[in-house]
């Protein structure tokens, strides 16, 4: 009696099977996919960690290049500015001697008038 009111209410084992079947195939393609997906990054991964010796080689070989040329333009630029370094030799011997640029400025006349 149950039979005939199953499959009036769409009820079948079979129908039942038939879509527990599918959603398990369903279900292992999405874990085959995953699985795949997985092992592409890994594969990315290993790229990009193969790649990092390479390239701390390249930068410091680029530091070691920066620095020879800072060695070269150093005096270069010390060059530029030649007075400023005689200047700083003369601020040098005025404090050897306790004069200060201050206390003797230009254009002062002697004292006593003149």
């Amino acid at each position: 009696m149950t039979g005939p009111l199953r499959s009036l209410l769409g009820f079948s084992p079979l129908r039942e099977a038939g879509e527990l079947e599918r959603e398990l195939r369903q279900t292992t393609e999405a874990m085959h996919r995953a699985c795949e997906s997985m092992e592409r990054h890994v594969e990315v991964v290993e790229t990009l960690a193969g790649s990092v010796p390479a390239l701390t080689d390249s930068v410091n070989a680029l530091v070691k290049e920066l620095n020879g040329l800072l060695a070269v333009l150093a005096p270069l630029t010390a060059a530029e500015h030649p007075l400023s370094a005689a200047e700083r030799e003369v601020t040098r011997v005025e404090r050897l001697l306790g004069r200060r640029r201050a206390e003797s400025p230009v254009g002062d006349e002697p004292p006593g008038g003149a």
